[in-house]
Order: structure tokens, then sequence, then C-alpha cells
């Protein structure tokens, strides 16, 4: 049995079409974990945001939530802390993802003195 060339082609680009769409669709419900570390500059309690003073001189704007995870210390070795402990001037990293205003909407922060 002899397959016609142009059948090939056109059986392989419909294999290709459907790998391309399902690892589109993969990739856009995998939302990248973010990461914004630098100094506490604001704390507004009323808004639930924190606004960061990267080392690039950047501000960040970070959202939490009653369900963001506080840690004072180092990231492996920190205690478990709250909202109300995290001061201004404090070196703080926080970890989340990014929601449509390109803040950062976090998960779990750690905070702790400047050396």
């Amino acid at each position: 049995m002899r397959i016609n060339s142009f059948n090939a082609l056109g059986w392989w680009a419909t294999v290709l079409l459907y790998l391309v769409v399902n690892l589109n669709v993969i990739a856009r419900d995998k939302v990248p974990n973010m990461i914004v570390h630098g100094k506490v500059f604001l704390i507004d309690k009323d808004s639930s945001i924190i606004m960061v003073d990267t080392i690039t001189g950047a501000r960040r704007v970070v959202v939490y939530s009653p369900n963001t995870k506080f840690s004072y210390g180092r990231t492996n070795r920190g205690k478990e802390s709250t909202i109300d402990q995290v001061q201004e001037t404090q070196y703080i990293s926080c970890i989340g993802t990014s929601d449509e205003r390109a803040r950062l909407v976090a998960k779990e922060c750690v905070h702790r003195e400047q050396k």
C-alpha cells in the first residue's frame, strides 16, 4: 500500500497542531510563582497591602490575605508570625502569583531585621 505524501504531510500537520494547542492550554493553567523581596516601605492594613522597596530601586506592591503565611527569621528556620509583627524597614521576601494589576498576591512572606 502506497501512502500519498500529501496525506502524510496533512497527518503530521494535524498531530503538530494538536500538540501545540494542548501544550498551550496546559501552560495557561499553571501560573508561575513570583518572588518580591526588599525593604518594607509601607504597610496598609486597611487595604491589605505591603509596599516593598526592591534592591533594584523599584517599589512593588504585595497584597496579602488571611490565608497568607507569615514567618519571622530565615526561610527554612523561621518562626510563625502575623502581619502585626511585620514592621517598616524590615527585610521581607514574599512568594505568590501576579494579579491583573501587576501586584504580587502573596501566599507566603518571610520577614526579618535588616543586616
